[in-house]
């Protein structure tokens, strides 16, 4: 975004399960003063009023404010904040936020974007495990989708395990677990 230079960093992981990082830069192009990266999600981001939570990781020095936004294809913005960095030169720094949509997106080509002043960095930033969660069932934190818990809800199970079972205690013990709460 307005010239940014990305690019794909393995130095300083933030875990092992997450060893690449987009290192974010500006350039002599980076016309608006500010760059950073959008993100339309896997088909594009539903965006309703509610409440959307979020983090991202961030790893070197920033001393400005990261601007935050839920915006559309033809550049309307349903949600937008200023966040202020904690970023530090050498460490990871974790960024948590919420953004307030207050209409419905007329369509679902949105994106969630992350934009800061490359003036007020020491070189690049690197960004890692960028979240947004959309509102959830029951408003819980990582929780499940309201349209398919409705859903699920509506078939009256009388058993229901979410994310689902496993195998720790060997598979006779599943079995009566089964058994016993299904006919309980």
């Amino acid at each position: 975004m307005n010239g940014a230079a990305l690019t794909i960093s393995t130095s300083n992981p933030l875990s092992s399960a997450l060893p690449f990082s987009m290192s974010v830069a500006g350039s002599s192009s980076s016309s608006a003063g500010r760059v950073g990266v959008c993100n339309g999600g896997w088909w594009g981001i539903d965006v309703r009023p509610g409440v959307y939570t979020g983090t991202f990781y961030t790893y070197g020095a920033y001393t400005g404010d990261f601007a935050l936004s839920l915006e559309g294809l033809k550049g309307e913005v349903f949600a937008s904040l200023s966040l202020p960095s904690s970023s530090v030169g050498a460490g990871w720094s974790q960024h948590n936020f919420t953004l307030y949509p207050q209409s419905v997106a007329p369509n679902s080509n949105n994106s969630f974007c992350i934009t800061f002043d490359p003036s007020k960095a020491s070189g690049s930033l690197n960004f890692n495990f960028i979240s947004l969660f959309p509102p959830t069932y029951n408003g819980r934190p990582n929780g499940n989708r309201i349209e398919l818990m409705q859903a699920l809800g509506g078939t009256l199970p009388s058993f229901l395990r979410l994310p689902g079972g496993n195998n720790l205690e060997g598979s006779e013990y599943l079995v009566l677990s089964i058994h016993l709460e299904l006919h309980a």
